[in-house]
């Protein structure tokens, strides 16, 4: 009898909602309650297992859309041996009587694994993640992380434990833009790619807790968790840091683009002025026939028709071949005039702002001598 008392008591407690949970029972949120016993390892991991749990469980209690039953409270109404009989299977196991005395709807189980390479020196750890329906003992969800550290380990369980809870928030569906500040950033959710910037059309998810990442090379990866409501829209804007080296090589590009649109430019506006410069000067060396014309095509060809003689060939001849040529060289000018118009248009047109990162960088100084050692020179940048 004494012992049914004790027990009793101390499911009460370990089913009594917490001052977090009673806050939420009272705005009309009925969560499912969710419990998260020690994980399964091999021995001297236990430390590691424990830890990861709590982390497991705080990660859940985080969204909140469950009421958590940590392993603590577990341990709290049996002891370590009945715990692991009882909760320690990682598939589905139907009619637990552990889940049914804690009063929960899900088991969050996991088995914590690590491999050693003795040749290699080198050893990996694997989280097997699995929710059970404490009711039907059918696995609803499950999750593998590998890591090769434990501070990876840790680092990878908020994006595994929104995509782990995930099909349990299904009909639930919201909506995520993404808008980046960088065309070509990848986007997952969840640790799950689902397209690129600019993303022409809404992510539909769960509603709930999410992890998106943004990720470009050449710069910093932006991971932040957002919270999409069932049937709205929730807009995050990220804004990616370029690495140093990424600046230099963009700046690099950008300017050898810039140098070569305004020297195409250049060559465009040497070519149409060399055309109209030599169309000018054969119209003029063509002549208009006018009475007291000299040196020109009509007038000497005039010359010719009135008196043909060899001196009058010859100079009606060398005016025409000079006129040929530069209307040859007007055609040539008009040419490269309009092949360095479409060049310096695709150069400004694929080139970008060669200062668009200026900001991102930090005040740089620079101080120079001059070759006779005479004096020098010191600038700052910001």
């Amino acid at each position: 009898m004494l012992l049914t008392l004790t027990l009793t008591t101390l499911l009460s407690q370990a089913a009594a909602p917490t001052m977090t949970d009673q806050a939420r029972v009272a705005d009309g949120n009925k969560n499912p309650k969710m419990a998260v016993p020690d994980f399964q390892t091999t021995a001297g991991n236990e430390a590691l297992a424990a830890m990861v749990a709590g982390s497991v469980a705080t990660e859940v209690d985080r969204t909140g859309l469950f009421l958590v039953t940590t392993s603590d409270q577990v341990r709290a109404l049996l002891s370590l041996e009945r715990q692991r009989q009882l909760l320690g299977c990682l598939d589905d196991c139907a009619g637990n009587t552990a889940a049914e005395a804690l009063n929960v709807d899900y088991l969050l189980n996991g088995r914590l694994t690590r491999l050693t390479d003795a040749a290699k020196k080198t050893s990996s750890l694997t989280l097997d993640l699995v929710i059970v329906d404490s009711k039907s003992g059918k696995r609803v969800s499950s999750r593998e992380v590998k890591a090769t550290t434990e501070a990876e380990l840790v680092g990878k369980l908020e994006e595994n434990v929104a995509a782990l809870i995930a099909p349990l928030l299904t009909g639930r569906q919201g909506f995520l833009v993404v808008i980046a500040s960088e065309d070509g950033s990848v986007v997952k959710v969840n640790g799950t790619q689902l397209g690129t910037t600019p993303m022409t059309q809404r992510l539909q998810v769960p509603g709930g807790p999410h992890v998106i990442r943004v990720e470009k090379e050449g710069f910093t990866a932006v991971q932040k968790q957002v919270r999409v409501t069932p049937d709205q829209v929730v807009e995050e804007t990220i804004r990616l840091m370029p690495s140093p080296d990424f600046i230099d090589a963009y700046e690099r590009k950008q300017w050898a683009l810039r140098i070569g649109a305004f020297t195409a430019l250049g060559v465009a506006v040497a070519g149409f002025a060399t055309f109209g410069i030599m169309q000018g000067q054969a119209r003029d060396q063509y002549g208009t026939g006018a009475v007291g014309e000299t040196n020109t095509f009509l007038s000497a060809r005039g010359a010719l028709i009135s008196e043909e003689n060899e001196a009058n060939r010859t100079a009606a001849e060398n005016i025409a071949s000079e006129i040929r040529t530069k209307l040859l060289v007007s055609y040539v000018g008009i040419g490269f005039g309009l092949a360095a118009t479409v060049t310096t248009f695709v150069l400004f047109l694929v080139g970008e702002d060669p200062n668009r990162y200026q900001s991102y960088r930090g005040p740089r100084a620079t101080a120079w001598l001059t070759p006779n050692g005479g004096g020098g020179g010191f600038a700052l940048d910001f």
